[in-house]
Parts: C-alpha cells; structure tokens; sequence
C-alpha cells in the first residue's frame, strides 16, 4: 500500500497562528492522532511516498530516522521526485507520478490539505483523504472506509 504523504496540514497542523512544536532532530513534532491513523495501517504494507514540498529537504535515510523517531511504523519510504517544471501543482505531480509507476488504484491512499485535488479523476478522488490544514489528520475513520472499498 503506498500512501502519498503531506507533513504540513496532515501531520502537523498548518494554522499560522499557532507555532508547531519542534523535536529534538530540528523537524516537527508529529501530532499524536496522525500517527496513530497512519498506524493503522498494517506496517508491512506501507510504503510511504512523500509529496510535502519537505520532500527534498533531506535524504530517504534520514527521512527513515525522522518517520521512525516519530513511531511511525512503515516498511518502505520514498518520495515523488519529478524532474519537471516546478509549476505543477500537487495534483498534477501525484497525477504523473502515478501514472509513470504505473500504481494500481487499489493500492494507494494521498492524504493531503491540498484543496487541488479535489480536482483528481473520480477514481483518485476515492481514495484521497483530504484534511483540515488547520488541524491534521485527526483520525483514521477515512482511512479505514478507503481500505474497505
């Protein structure tokens, strides 16, 4: 299962009035609920693909560290790397990337704030869970309804 992940708005809330806790490694504290609702998920089955714009901040390795630390359970993470025109949005860069890897719809979730992608295909729109930027992912209620489909 690989779940297109966003940090801001997903796994730390993006209210820019109030200051996201920090750790100890110089990244954000993950709110507690999104760990847990990304724990749901059997961990064998996870592989994680960033598409927060974080993505590129560090390496896979450490972005390993930083997932584990946080006790985030997964057996693989990667990230959307498009060499492309920096002007696409998040849609059209889960969109390629999707389409590039050739990913069976069944097995992905995108969890993400961003509002484009409501505009995804109907059958990608099925398995987005689409949060609150100013509060995270809160749960794993949608998640679970996704995997049930």
């Amino acid at each position: 299962m690989k779940i297109f992940l966003d940090i801001d708005g997903v796994m730390v809330h993006a209210n820019p009035y109030k200051k996201v806790d920090m750790e100890e490694d110089g990244f954000y504290k993950f709110n507690k609920n999104a760990v847990d609702a990304i724990n749901s998920i059997d961990y064998n089955e996870i592989e994680i693909v960033l598409s927060t714009s974080h993505r590129f901040r560090f390496s896979i390795q450490v972005w390993k560290n930083i997932f584990s630390k946080r006790n985030i359970k997964f057996k693989e993470i990667s990230i959307i790397d498009l060499k492309l025109d920096s002007n696409l949005s998040r849609k059209e860069e889960i969109e390629k990337w999707i389409n590039d890897n050739k990913i069976n719809l069944n097995d992905l979730i995108i969890i993400d704030d961003d509002k484009s992608l409501n505009g995804l295909p109907e059958n990608l729109k099925k398995r987005l869970v689409l949060t609150d930027p100013y509060i995270g992912l809160k749960d794993a209620m949608l998640i679970k309804q996704i995997l049930e489909q």
